[in-house]
């Protein structure tokens, strides 16, 4: 870390986790006692005119158009990465590896052996450096509320589970094919993109593991509109 105790951090990716990530870097140390300072140091993406737009606007000290540009300065102690699940392998191991601490984005990644080797390399990295997943509704009151009630005994042996994620935002069949939607960007999808939080709660709160899994999926959206023309999704 810095002499003046800060963290500074960059982030990759500006655009919509990235400006929900650069507004609870900005507002954090305002609510909380933090044990280092938040230094909003710099932010990457491939557009250089809009991402010099995006620093200005969300508050980062400056912009990058590669990623790799974060990862080589010696004034960034955290790589943030906000960016579609098939660049957060390739982005976390060379920031763990180059001394780097990291928050990555969930899903962790877009296949199991890509996560293997994210958590080899957060094993290896130095003493100290710190590698995690944006679980955030861990830090929500009612689940660390539902948490306590679990481990206190208040509601006995857990047997069952259920859960459920409620978003509509891509319920219109005539909205816009998104890289959400790109199998090969996104991995598993909705799927890994808000069902990891639902596993990742369940697991928290029940305090136990999920060793067995059977599923039913269905796309109810086979095509979505690209440029004035559907593209199906099958």
């Amino acid at each position: 870390m810095s002499e003046t105790e800060s963290l500074r951090v960059g982030m990759i990716g500006y655009a919509f986790m990235g400006a929900a990530h650069s507004h609870a870097w900005r507002t954090a140390p305002r609510f909380f006692d933090l044990p280092l300072a938040p230094r909003m140091t710099a932010v990457a993406g491939r557009d250089p005119e809009r991402v010099a737009a995006a620093a200005a606007k969300l508050g980062w000290d400056s912009a990058e158009t590669d990623w790799r540009r974060l990862i080589e300065r010696d004034d960034i102690d955290l790589i943030d990465i906000c960016v579609p699940g098939d660049l957060h392998a390739e982005i976390a191991i060379a920031a763990l590896e180059a001394g780097k601490h990291v928050l990555c984005e969930k899903p962790l990644a877009n296949s199991v052996a890509e996560a293997e080797r994210m958590t080899a390399a957060a094993e290896a990295a130095a003493p100290g450096a710190v590698a995690m997943c944006g679980f955030s509704y861990r830090r929500t009151p009612a689940l660390s509320l539902a948490k306590r009630l679990v481990e206190s005994g208040a509601l006995g042996r857990i047997r069952h589970v259920r859960a459920q994620y409620l978003q509509d935002w891509l319920t219109d069949e005539n909205a816009p094919l998104t890289w959400r939607l790109d199998k090969s960007k996104s991995g598993s999808g909705s799927l890994g993109d808000i069902g990891a939080h639902i596993i990742d709660a369940a697991q928290w709160i029940a305090g136990q593991h999920v060793t067995g899994v059977s599923a039913m999926l269905e796309t109810f959206v086979a095509e979505r509109p690209v440029g004035g023309d559907f593209v199906g999704l099958g």
